[in-house]
């Protein structure tokens, strides 16, 4: 893999890095999903899986968990989460830009703060290849970060809302990041039939950070 699986694999070695449970926002998009679980099993893959902790809540409410990750680091934790609980259930390490699986594979998809590690090309790939594996009738989340985002423009500017950032107050320096605007969502998903989304904002250091991302829901 790349030096960005380098990256990811020693940011995993440390727990701080490998939270144990999920995101509020994904419980809610989990839970709203259950009816594609009616007519027989349904796959699900998490594209970033990280460490598990999105898929380990997907198998708890039936899904049938995949999930890919550029970091073998991460990949081995996830399965120590019980993301793989048969033969047939799949962590594979592959990157966001060519994911290892068939068209239509999944009924639901789920990419966490992932696809804005890149340049736009790169995003816009990943959103293709997450729109070619996900079913007709299938549901993705894809959190992004928008342009509100206090590390917006924290380094150097590549291209139009991407930079490399240059701050040493998280775990991303050095890491390229593609920021969005609202106006460029219909945009960037323009090939699923029908897209919704939110903004959730949070401050840290005292009010001095905030952490903006948008949270999109699409269908195919």
């Amino acid at each position: 893999m790349t030096d960005a699986s380098s990256h990811w694999d020693q940011l995993h070695k440390n727990p701080r890095f490998r939270p144990q449970y999920p995101s509020d926002h994904v419980v809610r998009f989990l839970m709203g999903s259950r009816p594609l679980l009616e007519n027989g099993g349904a796959r699900f893959l998490d594209i970033g899986v990280g460490a598990g902790r999105h898929c380990a809540l997907a198998t708890d409410l039936g899904f049938e968990p995949y999930g890919v990750d550029t970091s073998f680091v991460g990949l081995q934790h996830a399965r120590q989460r019980r993301c793989e609980t048969a033969p047939r259930h799949l962590l594979a390490q592959a990157s966001m830009l060519a994911l290892p699986f068939a068209d239509s594979s999944f009924k639901l998809l789920l990419s966490f703060g992932v696809f804005y590690y890149g340049t736009a090309n790169e995003m816009k790939q990943a959103i293709a290849e997450a729109h070619r594996v996900l079913a007709p009738g299938g549901k993705a989340l894809i959190v992004l970060r928008t342009v509100d985002d206090y590390r917006f423009g924290k380094g150097k500017k590549l291209s139009h809302n991407t930079f490399q950032l240059d701050i040493a107050d998280t775990n991303e320096l050095g890491t390229v990041q593609h920021f969005i605007a609202a106006e460029d969502i219909n945009l960037y998903f323009s090939a699923f039939s029908h897209i919704t989304f939110e903004k959730t904002e949070t401050t840290s250091a005292n009010c001095t950070r905030l952490d903006s991302d948008w949270l999109i829901t699409v269908e195919k």
